[in-house]
């Protein structure tokens, strides 16, 4: 299991923010995702993959900081398993937040 990038670039304040994160080396199941996110103004969105169907492999974080608190997030999942079981990923961010 891999979750990139290993930090997430600076947020501006009062400027719109958006990042990406991937997740590899399994499909997320979305029963087993978890995100949270400091700061209310902030959220973490999946992608739409082919069909409509949410895809948690690809993360877009974005919102609009409005303090000079660092932002963290946290990411917790497991992927699917074939003939082994899935694996569990844990993944921690800060985001500074700048003038």
């Amino acid at each position: 299991m891999k979750v990139s990038p290993d930090r997430l670039p600076d947020a501006h304040l009062n400027k719109p923010y958006e990042a990406n994160i991937e997740i590899t080396g399994g499909v997320v199941v979305k029963v087993g995702f978890y995100s949270e996110v400091s700061d209310g103004n902030f959220e973490i969105i999946p992608s739409i993959a082919e069909g409509g169907y949410k895809d948690y492999n690809l993360l877009t974080v974005t919102g609009t900081p409005t303090t000079l608190e660092p932002i963290h997030i946290e990411i917790v999942g497991d992927t699917y398993g074939t003939n082994f079981p899935g694996k569990q990923f844990e993944k921690m961010y800060t985001i500074e937040v700048k003038e």
